[in-house]
């Protein structure tokens, strides 16, 4: 593989893409010398307020109302998710991914923006249309619901969607004061990690199918990150011994099993006891690997551990500086290093009729949600650092958001194409709707923008404090 040097965009070009006047000279992973005012810091063309009124409106004035009109199930409790750009209901389906998802994100507005009781009533309702319908009598949960609550496919082996439900649950406790789903939250993880744990394990999840029939237990990043980001989760707000363990582990697994010292990469799959299954041996999955990294910036700075932090930071930088299309735009899926003639299986993305199919080292489909994760990451560095290269990445990746992905110009406001290909074809019309990725990307930025109006402009000395308190 050939290593990308990183383009940098100051100046003029960087105007001309909108990317980030940075706030004072400064190298390329420095600090920020000077303070300067929220009007003053620019990032993707807009000021700190301008950026945090945007992403407060696109929030609360165009996103949460679609998924209100169109989304929620009001009568039953509950979310659907097979929805076109402008709303149409294709499936009433109900996955248990986006009911805890759901379960999440409303406790999180409740708690976090002004406790709005529709908010918590939206979160009650589908955590107890979960609790009713879901449930199974062996501990474990349906994993696709119909609108009423039948069980259209019980628990068969992907776990994902319970921890999303785990995270749910422990919010809305949070949200509520719920004895019975905080239990169920700790409950529910503690039997995941348990189960996660075992050489018995055998992974399910839909992107790896040649791999369910493994004789030797397999195990992703992305499950090592949820267990990660739970137990952070859980461990802000209180004490538990088996929880601090399962985050304990969950660092040890990505910061140094999956961590790919010879590329600089996180692999995404290995065995149970750390080796790298030959045929995922160089490769990796950018958006899960930047994710994880900012769910690891969690975890060190509620141990207020700067090493760490800063090394997550340094590691968000180089999978930015490979996965990045320099040509197109848009953080890449996939590389398998050294491999230039790998043929890629066919990609056929949740809701849509597209078969992808990509030769060479890079994947190159795109996902919203991996752009998503871009933001949440480098927002996070910039913040701390001021470093410029995070105020780049986040223009490019807000750019190519709002301008392949978002469908405004279409006339939905309110409407994302979620997958595409390399150029970011325009697919007419779509099958899904996430309500999960684009909204905590919303969520969490605007929290960090309101810290660093708060502090000035400049990067936000709370969050050095928190190391050092």
């Amino acid at each position: 593989m050939k290593r990308r040097a990183f383009l940098g965009l100051t100046g003029a070009a960087a105007v001309q893409l909108g990317i980030a006047r940075p706030i004072s000279a400064q190298s390329v992973n420095g600090p920020c010398r000077d303070a300067a005012s929220p009007s003053e810091v620019q990032l993707a063309g807009r000021s700190l307020l301008e950026l945090r009124q945007w992403y407060y409106d696109q929030l609360f004035q165009v996103i949460l109302p679609f998924w209100d009109q169109h989304g929620i199930d009001h009568e039953n409790g509950g979310i659907m998710c097979s929805l076109d750009y402008d709303g149409t209901l294709l499936n009433t389906g109900k996955n248990l991914w986006f009911l805890g998802r759901a379960i999440w994100v409303y406790s999180f507005l409740y708690n976090n923006f002004g406790k709005n009781p529709q908010f918590l009533e939206v979160a009650r309702k589908t955590k107890e249309f979960v609790f009713k319908y879901a449930l199974q009598k062996d501990g474990w949960w349906a994993e696709e619901l119909s609108r009423e609550g039948k069980v259209l496919r019980p628990f068969s082996g992907d776990t994902e969607g319970m921890y999303h439900l785990a995270e749910g649950l422990h919010e809305y406790a949070t949200a509520s004061g719920d004895d019975q789903s905080r239990e169920a939250a700790f409950a529910l993880l503690k039997k995941l990690f348990r189960d996660f744990d075992s050489p018995a394990y055998r992974y399910r999840g839909a992107d790896f199918p040649y791999l369910w029939s493994s004789q030797r237990a397999v195990r992703p990043q992305g499950l090592w990150f949820l267990n990660l980001h739970i137990a952070t989760q859980m461990l802000e707000r209180g004490n538990d011994p088996e929880i601090a363990t399962i985050a304990d582990r969950s660092l040890d697994a990505i910061m140094n099993r999956h961590y790919n010292p010879d590329i600089g990469l996180n692999t995404e799959m290995l065995y149970y006891d750390f080796t790298r299954p030959k045929e995922e041996a160089q490769k990796s999955r950018f958006g899960h690997c930047v994710e994880a990294l900012w769910m690891v910036m969690n975890e060190a700075n509620r141990r207020k551990d700067e090493a760490l932090w800063k090394t997550c930071a340094e590691r968000i930088h180089h999978h930015l500086n490979v996965g990045w299309d320099y040509i197109y735009g848009g953080l890449s899926q996939w590389i398998n290093v050294d491999h230039p003639s790998y043929q890629w299986p066919v990609e056929t993305p949740p809701g849509t009729t597209q078969q992808l199919h990509f030769t060479g080292e890079y994947e190159y489909m795109k996902c919203l949600w991996c752009q998503s994760e871009a933001l949440v990451a480098t927002l996070n560095v910039f913040e701390r650092t001021g470093a410029e290269w995070a105020a780049e990445y986040f223009g490019m990746a807000h750019q190519i958001i709002n301008q392949k992905f978002w469908q405004k110009e279409r006339g939905y406001p309110a409407g994302y194409m979620l997958f595409a290909d390399r150029r970011m074809t325009l697919q007419p019309h779509v099958g899904r709707q996430d309500n999960y990725h684009p909204i905590r990307q919303l969520m969490l930025n605007i929290l960090t923008l309101d810290r660093m109006i708060r502090s000035g402009g400049g990067p936000h000395r709370q969050a050095n404090d928190r190391m050092v308190k």
